[in-house]
């Protein structure tokens, strides 16, 4: 983020506070929108929100489907002080399961747009990135975020990038990743630095839910796990069901309204998991 942007993010962050729209009203923590759920839940301000209302960035939510997703899982697990070779072979069967998926197996569609792509490349209706940018683009993102995660790398090619995704070495990596973060939060607490953890804002109607956005998925899941009851966030982007077909991966027609709006639901009720482990 460049200095403009923070000192932008800074002042509209001082105005919110201000004016007291940090924190959310009682009838916003039940998920019931209000007059001025618009301006707390502004694009890249600052909010605190509730995990009953949370879902993780693969869609179920927090608080009771959370081991739905393997991240989830594997944070409660640490919790339980569960075998870490277990925690670890079950999280390879799980990988190894997606390796051969297509974008729809994952989505949970009969999509022929999607069964085109492999799981990783799967992009939800509302995204900003085609699948055909994030099949292009996404190799590279994961080669450089997993290599400040210690992983090693064969060479740079996009096929070793691709063949790493689902192999031992990267659930390893992982699983050490996620228990590092896990023994320092038990160690020290939780500590909030700038670095705020995104999420996005479901809208339907006059109710409202959240799920993970791109930065911070780990420390939620583990906070979920360790019973926390809010986090302090920054909003990525709001989400309204009314605007569904404006949404750019319905307007290019990779997804139908209807399959955009069966995908949009199970984010909102949380009852399923629609992204896969990479």
């Amino acid at each position: 983020m460049n200095k403009y942007k923070k000192i932008i993010f800074f002042m509209v962050d001082s105005q919110k506070k201000l004016f007291l729209l940090n924190n959310l009203t009682k009838r916003e923590l039940q998920g019931t929108t209000s007059l001025l759920t618009r301006l707390r839940f502004l694009p890249k301000t600052i909010v605190k929100v509730p995990f009953s209302l949370g879902r993780t960035v693969r869609g179920n939510s927090f608080d009771i489907n959370h081991v739905l997703d393997l991240t989830g899982r594997v944070c409660a697990d640490l919790v339980k002080n569960t075998d870490l070779d277990i925690v670890t072979n079950y999280y390879i069967k799980e990988l190894m399961f997606q390796k051969n998926r297509s974008a729809a197996d994952i989505a949970g569609l009969r999509n022929d747009n999607l069964k085109k792509f492999p799981a990783w490349a799967l992009v939800l209706p509302w995204d900003k990135e085609t699948i055909i940018e994030r099949f292009n683009l996404y190799p590279i993102a994961f080669y450089r975020n997993r290599q400040l995660n210690g992983l090693k790398f064969e060479n740079s090619s996009r096929e070793s990038i691709i063949n790493k995704m689902y192999s031992i070495e990267h659930a390893e990596n992982k699983i050490n990743q996620i228990q590092k973060l896990y023994d320092n939060i038990i160690t020290n607490g939780y500590m909030q630095d700038n670095n705020f953890p995104k999420v996005n804002i479901l809208i339907k109607g006059n109710k409202w839910r959240w799920f993970m956005g791109d930065g911070g998925n780990h420390r939620c899941n583990i906070l979920a796990c360790l019973k926390y009851k809010f986090i302090t966030a920054r909003v990525s982007n709001v989400i309204d069901i009314r605007n569904i077909k404006k949404w750019k991966n319905v307007k290019n027609g990779t997804y139908s309204q209807e399959e955009a709006r069966e995908i949009f639901d199970s984010f909102f009720y949380g009852d399923n998991v629609r992204v896969g482990m990479v």
